[in-house]
């Protein structure tokens, strides 16, 4: 991440991203409704500025990366199940995703 934008993801379906130096402004940069469920797991990647993973419920079930900087969605991943959590590899450009109803496993 680039230090300076928050990401928030909610029950509303929505992920959002905030200019962190005016996080108390009420409106924020970027309003993202592609999720189709609750916006469930957030992970910055570590090797890459303004990419950021997010994951939906059971109603979604997608992993989706985003560029921060332009608000774009680069990818969409169907997992067939809710997105629990996310983490990125520190080392390699991977990610572990955690998942409940209807697999409850882990993938990498």
């Amino acid at each position: 991440h680039d230090g300076k934008t928050l990401a928030s993801g909610g029950n509303d379906n929505k992920l959002c991203l905030w200019d962190a130096s005016t996080s108390s402004t009420a409106v924020p940069r970027y309003e993202l409704l592609d999720h189709q469920a609750a916006v469930k797991a957030l992970a910055w990647s570590p090797h890459e500025r303004n990419l950021l993973a997010s994951g939906g419920g059971t109603a979604d079930r997608c992993i989706k990366f985003w560029n921060t900087q332009t608000g774009s969605l680069l990818n969409s991943i169907d997992t067939e199940s809710q997105v629990c959590s996310l983490q990125w590899n520190p080392f390699e450009k991977e990610i572990l995703s955690s998942h409940g109803y209807a697999r409850n496993h882990l993938c990498l």
